[in-house]
């Protein structure tokens, strides 16, 4: 039976050059261009081999990977994480979810790169997972003003972990792409149960209704900036706050708040 392969990758021409090297080895590939696709192209599997961008929309490449594991608990297949900021990642790869670390770099050197540590894989030779190396081509470096934008990045998640309130990103199709570890712990639910979910699915089908007219309300220019209503999650009073999310003043979906509600708070 032909082995399947999945990229996901924003870069299209990207895609192309890795699903081309695997095509000539025999797989089958699926393709994705961000985080979001690549969940739904799972679902096409199995999966013998996944190759991933640790920069990728919807679903960034650290969420991605970690939705893999939570969803395929035991690890069926390898992971790779392929990036083009792989060393500046270097002192955090213990917190990718991730089997194998490759540098990007220029194509020709990165295809022989590829190329041997497939054979090393598909010979059950190349180095243990645990070793959490960086394979890159020669005269690959860090770069300094890379490693600020991650340190950037990486402080902006760490508030939205801590802020200790529920928020839950919503995509234009109405799907959830993100949510913080408060918001599964007020849902009840698993980070892979989650993401790519309708956001409809974890409300009752009373709140459902309040639910779409808040997300109708706030999309519009004309109307209000935020909705907020309550609703019952895990037997608990939820108070719950649905904006607009934007990107560069363009509608891309909504951010969905959520936080515990005292007795008599809801009056």
């Amino acid at each position: 039976m032909q082995k399947k392969a999945l990229v996901v990758d924003n870069d299209f021409f990207f895609v192309e050059f890795l699903s081309e090297l695997l095509a000539e080895r025999g797989y089958q590939i699926l393709k994705a261009y961000d985080g979001k696709e690549g969940i739904v192209k799972l679902d096409e599997g199995p999966i013998d081999i996944l190759f991933a961008d640790l920069i990728t929309q919807k679903v960034d490449g650290r969420q991605f990977f970690k939705y893999v594991r939570c969803k395929y608990d035991g690890k069926p297949f390898p992971i790779i994480a392929l990036s083009g900021t792989m060393l500046e990642h270097m002192g955090s790869l213990n917190t990718i979810d991730a089997d194998y670390f490759i540098a990007k770099g220029p194509i020709d050197a990165l295809k022989i790169k590829l190329n041997s540590f497939m054979n090393e894989l598909e010979n059950e030779i190349s180095q243990s997972p645990r070793d959490k190396r960086v394979l890159a081509a020669d005269n690959v470096f860090p770069r300094r003003d890379a490693m600020e934008l991650i340190k950037s990045l990486r402080f902006q998640q760490a508030v939205i972990e801590c802020v200790g309130v529920g928020i839950i990103t919503v995509d234009h199709d109405t799907r959830i792409i993100h949510a913080n570890q408060t918001a599964l712990d007020l849902i009840g639910q698993g980070y892979a149960e989650v993401i790519n979910c309708p956001i409809a699915e974890i409300f009752s089908d009373k709140d459902r209704i309040k639910l779409v007219e808040a997300l109708k309300h706030v999309i519009h220019p004309h109307d209000q900036n935020k909705v907020s209503f309550y609703t019952t999650l895990c037997s608990q009073m939820i108070g719950i706050v649905v904006s607009a999310f934007k990107v560069e003043d363009e509608g891309s979906g909504w951010i969905i708040s959520l936080q515990n509600v005292l007795p008599g708070e809801e009056n």
